[in-house]
């Protein structure tokens, strides 16, 4: 699975953190993290071989414990990712494609209205949550090929930033490497956010 934070995420992380050598350190650690985290639910998985993930474990863990108020945590927490967490995600998604997909046109036909680019740009984001809404709704086997299509589109993407970056250090572009820790700002509200902003781009794994 390649999510799409990878490409929204390492510009926050990078100005929260203040370095290239502290945004790398941040990667790492948020990469261990998640990585502990995904081994711990394939565990459970293991010990609790039912659908409904969280929902599950919570029942489990808490349910036995009261007939009304050991139910509620799976409850809660079914409810805050349904209603919370997973609309802001994709609203974040979407936004994010409108202002990759808009900027290059806008700054083609020279609009330099912030206003109208942003209207513009909200358009767009509503009309792309809407076709694919339309697209799952009507047929999920084309849905599943057009994710197949764009995830395709993932990984030429992030093969070029890798060999990108591989061509740089070959041809001697070390400059950010020799002040990685440059400006480094480690100041506990910005550090939060940097690994906020890393942690999101692995969220895949939950």
């Amino acid at each position: 699975m390649i999510g799409s934070g990878i490409f929204i995420s390492p510009a926050s992380a990078l100005l929260h953190s203040g370095s290239v050598g502290m945004c790398i350190i941040i990667w790492a650690v948020c990469g261990i993290i998640s990585l502990l985290g995904a081994l711990a639910f394939a565990e459970l998985g293991t010990v609790v071989p039912r659908s409904g993930a969280e929902y599950a474990y919570f029942i489990d863990s808490f349910g036995p414990l009261h007939k009304f108020w050991g139910n509620l945590p799976a409850f809660i927490a079914s409810w805050i990712y349904v209603v919370v967490l997973r609309p802001a995600e994709v609203a974040v998604i979407v936004l994010t494609f409108a202002e990759y997909f808009c900027q290059p046109i806008l700054d083609v036909l020279c609009i330099k209205d912030l206003v109208l680019g942003d209207h513009v740009k909200k358009l767009v984001a509503m009309l792309a949550l809407g076709m694919i809404t339309y697209i799952n709704v009507s047929s999920v086997k084309l849905y599943v090929r057009i994710q197949n299509i764009f995830s395709s589109f993932k990984v030429v993407a992030c093969l070029i930033v890798i060999f990108g970056g591989l061509y740089e250090l070959a041809v001697g572009n070390t400059m950010n490497l020799s002040r990685g820790f440059e400006g480094t700002n480690f100041h506990p509200g910005s550090m939060a956010l940097a690994f906020y902003s890393g942690l999101w781009a692995y969220d895949g794994w939950l």
